[in-house]
């Protein structure tokens, strides 16, 4: 507060008027005066006291607000270094997630071809096979193996066999249904499972898989050539155990083989 604020104050006019009372000749003999002066005396210090308990109060108050605002800051400034640190921890994880999922997605992967691996494609065998048992829905199994393999390898090179896997990969892949699971089984074969499909609607599937891997020649490297594929197919007869059901289909893949490649072939009934 300021020394003019200070004068304006009520007690302070009241004790301006006392000393001009007191400075007042015609006053001095009074018999009053001289209990006024020591009551304006008393009067006036109590007015020192508080006047500087007033500022030291208002310093206080001024050192509090200050520090408040301080504290205010210092809390701001952590509330938005905890909203970067939970930021760069929210990517953090969603980049912990992709990555998994990449990882995952790539030991399910064949490198060379793309498509599914015989380990994803055997437990998808497996929960078809569960699901066929619990609900009597009907499921097929293709095997497809590349006719005369060794010739390509062997004429071409190694890295030409890889290429020409890649190629057949891709046109299975490319006309079978999104549902379908096509995959490299092994080597040169290839299998494709089918849900929710019985025996008729597999061969024919099937044939249209050999058809289009055959229509058209393949370009490996600087070369053209004539890649063909025999299949076996088979669908799935209640009980009978997966293994068996595999078993069947690959024997029906070696009958297409022997009857002169690039067909199909129908396994064999189920045993009882």
């Amino acid at each position: 507060m300021s020394d003019d604020a200070h004068r304006e104050h009520p007690d302070h006019l009241l004790a301006d008027r006392i000393e001009a009372l007191l400075a007042d000749p015609r006053y001095r003999d009074d018999p009053l005066r001289e209990p006024l002066a020591e009551l304006h005396a008393a009067f006036t210090d109590q007015l020192r006291q508080m006047d500087r308990i007033a500022r030291i109060a208002d310093r206080y108050q001024a050192a509090e607000r200050q520090r408040g605002e301080r504290y205010a800051l210092d809390y701001r400034g952590q509330i938005r270094r905890l909203e970067k640190i939970v930021r760069i921890s929210d990517r953090y994880q969603g980049m912990l997630r992709d990555l998994n999922e990449r990882l995952q997605w790539l030991s399910s992967r064949d490198v060379l071809t793309g498509l599914p691996n015989r380990r994803y494609t055997l437990q998808r065998l497996n929960e078809e096979y569960a699901r066929a048992q619990r609900s009597e829905r009907p499921f097929s199994i293709i095997l497809g193996d590349v006719d005369h393999f060794k010739a390509i390898n062997d004429s071409l090179g190694h890295e030409a066999g890889d290429q020409a896997l890649a190629a057949v990969a891709a046109r299975l892949a490319e006309t079978v249904r999104d549902y379908d699971v096509c995959a490299r089984w092994g080597g040169e074969e290839f299998l494709v499972l089918l849900p929710d499909t019985a025996l008729t609607a597999a061969r024919e599937g099937t044939e249209r898989l050999r058809a289009h891997v055959a229509d058209e020649p393949f370009v490996i490297g600087e070369t053209t050539r004539q890649i063909t594929l025999s299949f076996g197919v088979g669908s799935y007869a209640p009980g009978e155990p997966l293994n068996a059901l595999i078993k069947r289909v690959d024997d029906a893949l070696y009958v297409a083989k022997r009857g002169g490649r690039n067909r199909v072939a129908v396994a064999a009934p189920a045993s009882n």
